[in-house]
This record gives structure tokens, C-alpha cells and sequence, in this order.
């Protein structure tokens, strides 16, 4: 089974519209949407058009305003304002709880709203990760019957293998690799719901070629490949809540992304 899953559905036009062309023409199967971001009713009303296109939830607390404003994680705004760095170091149960009462809600809003079971579970920055958040990820998962939470079971080898590149080293892939490695094995002990999958592009996210995705999907393995696919034409105008996304966004990588799903279809 090959999982080619695109995050950020929901945040932009642009992530919207190249997701759904990634799928409609592409090799895309899966998509996660960002319940909380401003772009989510149009995603919502591509996602209604598209009934093989699997959908999970992209929880979030660091990106555009919170659907339970709480001044624990946002400011007066509604907007959220903590950092991977904060999330990491509290663990005051007060925030955990209203932790789990947004996420909850962003599950909720998106099985309401699109009207369908969700196959999955991630994040944006992958902070569902962090030990002390990831019991309450899986608590959620239960409750609504989602079977798979994303862990990142990714070999450093088998990656170096398939690509035949180091640019991770420069772009700090080794060290969001590492981190993001040892978290998903520390929670797997308190729950595996990933089990048999292999995950691929920690290391190198963002810029996920279509050589590479061409012989991932060739090989037919059980494995998750994660993109950020996008039209970024349509996102020139949009507001960004920070800097860096718009930067991420506006990438010429995302085309290149959106590019690989398609030519790696074309050429099987």
C-alpha cells in the first residue's frame, strides 16, 4: 500500500487547488486539512467532489486562529501563539486539556463538515509528536474511530538509498530527523497506530522529487510519503499569519512537488 498524502489542505488556494489537481490527475490518494485555517470551506467543498480521496485531520496549534480561542495558546486575537519550543516544554495540565478540547473540536468540525469517516491523523510541524501530546492524539483517534496516527518510522539509510542525496544535511533535516525519530519511537511503546508503515521525507521535506516518488511507488511498498504540493500563483495575495509559512508556501518547491505527482503517474 503506497500513501502519498498532502499536507495543509485548507491553509490556502493554492495548497487547496494543487491538491486537488495532484488527485484528480496525479498519483495523490491522501490528503490532511487544517480544520482551523481560513481556506477550510473551500476545501471542504473540493473534498464533497472527490469521494476517493481520503481525508484525515492535520491537528493544529501553531498556525491561524484557534477554533476555541483560550488565552492558554493564543493571544486576544484568537490567533495561536505558541511556539514548537513552548508546546515542548509545558506539560501544565491545564494546557494539555485545552489541548485536547481544541483538537477535539477540529476533528469534529471536519467529520461534520465533510461528512465522511477520516482515515487519519498528523500535524502541522509535527507537534503531535511530542511525547506528553501524543497520548492525547491517540485518546482522539478512539474516540472517533480513526485507525492510523502518523509516527515517523523512516530509515536513514533506506532514504540515502533511494535518493542519493546529502542536501539535508544543509537544510537541518538531520537534526528534525533525529528529534522527530526518537519521539515516534519513545510513543509507539504507549501506542503503535502506524504499525506496518514506512515513512518517508523527514529528511528531505519539501522537496520530494519525482524520480524518487516514481520508484517508491514502483517498488509498492507499505509506506507514507508526505508533500506540499501547491499552485503558489494563487497564494501571492494571500494573508499569512507569519513570514516563514509565506515563505514555505510561495516556494517554487511546492510546484516542483506538484510537478513530481504528476510526471511520476505519467511515466508509469
Amino acid at each position: 500500500m503506497v500513501i502519498i498524502n498532502a499536507d495543509d489542505l485548507g491553509m490556502t488556494p493554492g495548497a487547496n487547488m494543487g491538491i486537488f489537481k495532484g488527485h484528480d490527475e496525479g498519483l495523490l490518494t491522501h490528503a490532511s486539512i487544517m480544520a482551523n485555517c481560513d481556506y477550510f470551506d473551500e476545501a471542504i467543498d473540493g473534498i464533497k467532489k472527490r469521494p476517493n480521496l481520503n481525508l484525515g485531520v492535520h491537528l493544529n496549534l501553531t498556525y491561524a486562529k484557534a477554533l476555541i480561542k483560550n488565552p492558554l495558546y493564543c493571544n486576544k486575537d484568537g490567533v495561536f501563539n505558541l511556539g514548537y519550543k513552548d508546546l515542548l516544554l509545558n506539560r501544565n495540565k491545564e494546557l494539555l486539556d485545552a489541548i485536547e478540547q481544541e483538537w477535539d473540536a477540529q476533528i469534529k468540525k471536519t467529520i461534520i463538515s465533510s461528512n465522511r469517516e477520516l482515515t487519519h491523523l498528523d500535524s502541522h510541524r509535527h507537534i503531535h509528536l511530542i511525547p506528553h501530546l501524543y497520548p492525547i492524539v491517540v485518546k482522539l483517534a478512539k474516540k472517533y474511530n480513526i485507525k492510523r496516527v502518523r509516527l515517523i518510522k523512516e530509515s536513514l539509510l533506506k532514504s540515502l538509498k533511494l535518493t542519493k542525496k546529502v542536501n539535508f544535511i544543509l537544510n537541518g533535516g538531520v537534526i528534525k530527523y533525529l528529534l522527530l525519530k526518537s519521539f515516534s519511537i519513545k510513543d509507539a511503546k504507549y501506542k503503535d497506530l502506524y504499525k506496518e508503515l514506512y515513512f518517508y521525507s523527514i529528511l528531505y521535506t519539501g522537496v520530494v522529487e519525482k524520480d524518487v516518488l516514481k520508484k517508491i511507488v514502483n517498488k509498492n511498498e507499505n509506506i507514507e510519503v508526505m508533500l506540499h504540493p501547491s499552485i503558489t500563483s494563487l497564494d501571492r495575495d494571500v494573508y499569512f499569519y507569519d513570514e516563514a509559512e509565506k515563505s514555505y508556501r510561495v516556494s517554487k518547491d511546492r510546484e516542483k512537488e506538484l510537478e513530481a505527482i504528476l510526471l511520476a503517474k505519467e511515466k508509469n
